[in-house]
């Protein structure tokens, strides 16, 4: 179900020159690839797909939910024994449309825009991960290309009968008032928005885990692991000796005790 209130930075917006960059620049298959892995790990359910339990198909009708006759994929995957370490270069075709990627960005960069120093969604190249994600042919991955992509077609087609324009072509404004009504609570409420609402839910969720899943996003955190020692491990702080000492002292372990 929908978070009372979103996770969206608000902060200032990225450049769109800096934007056009990022998208431009891209990133190549093996790092998105790995960088997939990690959000995968994440991720224990489809993050978009299950939608039909709470809006049936007269809400779709009601929100003017698009019904793309979307291709199979059915390029091969990794196989049982994938190497994460040095994956293949290019296991399976990407998907997206340059036009869809481009919408992707902007939607990643209302929900993670540039903060300072702090990269936007898209100049860390989380709509590339997007591209990997829907392209990729595992089940839940096509479950959630099944409800992504007509996401997108949504917000262009929204943008039309609102303005006249399609999304990647009007202001920050006018975009921020299409979203505002997908990513509350109030939006369960309203047919118009209940199913939109729901998917934009699993976006969120997957950009944000691949947001956070980055170098920079992790950095962004304060995440201070994975960071080798110099030298010879120094062993647990006393003050973690004496924390574990006390747990296993409550609970009869006192001979398991660090030493």
């Amino acid at each position: 179900m929908l978070e009372s209130t979103p996770f969206i930075k608000t902060h200032s917006l990225s450049t769109e020159s800096s934007k056009a960059e990022a998208l431009s620049a891209g990133l190549s298959r093996r790092q998105t690839l790995k960088w997939m892995g990690v959000v995968a790990a994440g991720v224990t359910l489809p993050m978009l797909s299950g939608c039909e339990d709470v809006a049936i198909s007269a809400v779709k009708m009601a929100g003017h939910w698009p019904d793309l006759k979307l291709p199979k994929i059915t390029g091969e995957g990794y196989g049982q024994d994938p190497n994460l370490i040095s994956p293949l270069t290019s296991p399976w075709p990407l998907t997206m449309s340059k036009k869809q990627l481009h919408l992707a960005a902007q939607v990643c960069d209302i929900l993670y825009p540039r903060d300072g120093d702090t990269p936007s969604a898209s100049e860390l190249k989380v709509p590339d991960l997007l591209d990997e994600w829907v392209s990729a042919p595992y089940p839940n991955n096509q479950a959630d290309r099944q409800e992504l992509l007509p996401a997108l077609v949504w917000l262009d087609e929204e943008s039309g009968r609102r303005f006249g324009k399609s999304f990647t072509d009007m202001s920050k404004t006018k975009q921020f008032s299409i979203v505002d009504d997908i990513a509350y609570k109030e939006a369960e409420s309203d047919p118009r928005y209940l199913y939109m609402a729901n998917v934009f839910d699993g976006l969120r969720t997957l950009v944000t885990i691949a947001y956070f899943a980055s170098p920079e996003g992790t950095k962004d955190l304060g995440y201070i692991g994975n960071i080798p020692i110099a030298g010879d491990y120094p062993g647990p702080t006393p003050e973690a000796i004496a924390h574990l000492d006390t747990i296993l002292d409550e609970l009869g372990l006192t001979e398991y005790a660090y030493s």
